[in-house]
């Protein structure tokens, strides 16, 4: 009687584990990621992370881009208006990884956006990534203050969902 249970369960287990294989441990690139998105001073290595067809979806601001060279207008990092005021960029509070999906939730630290101080902001993201550890997809949802978005004008994200 038992061994008619014994082959299921080891049938089951060789799946899960074949599955575990095609997604190995990303946890050592998503550390690298947010270290070098918390330093916030290599651009090229920051979007090294990510595929050469990422779609990141902003789901606040009603953004949606596709391409690293729309990727790369949308973050702008050597944007002489953002002056960093704090010695890190974000602070991460929380992060599940499994698999290749991560979701992480922290805030983003005060910054000087044209000569205006922007508050601390909480954001959570999603990030997928391929069986390479390259981002190919990113959400955020991000707290924007009304200085940076202007809510009764911006897109909307409930657009994507036709």
């Amino acid at each position: 009687m038992i061994k008619r249970y014994i082959l299921p369960v080891l049938i089951f287990l060789g799946c899960s584990d074949t599955t575990d294989k095609q997604f190995p441990d990303h946890s050592s690139i998503i550390n690298e990621y947010y270290q070098t998105y918390q330093e916030r001073k290599d651009f090229d290595k920051f979007l090294s992370f990510y595929d050469q067809n990422i779609i990141l979806e902003d789901v606040i601001s009603g953004d949606r881009i596709e391409g690293i060279e729309a990727f790369k207008q949308l973050f702008d990092w050597n944007n002489p208006n953002f002056v960093l005021t704090d010695s890190v960029a974000l602070v991460v509070t929380n992060q599940i990884i499994n698999k290749n999906m991560v979701s992480t939730q922290g805030y983003f630290t005060p910054f000087n956006w044209s000569g205006t101080l922007t508050e601390a902001m909480h954001f959570s993201t999603i990030l997928e990534l391929n069986e390479k550890g390259k981002i190919i997809k990113q959400t955020d949802w991000i707290n924007y203050p009304s200085t940076l978005i202007d809510y009764k004008n911006r897109k909307n994200s409930n657009d994507w969902l036709k």
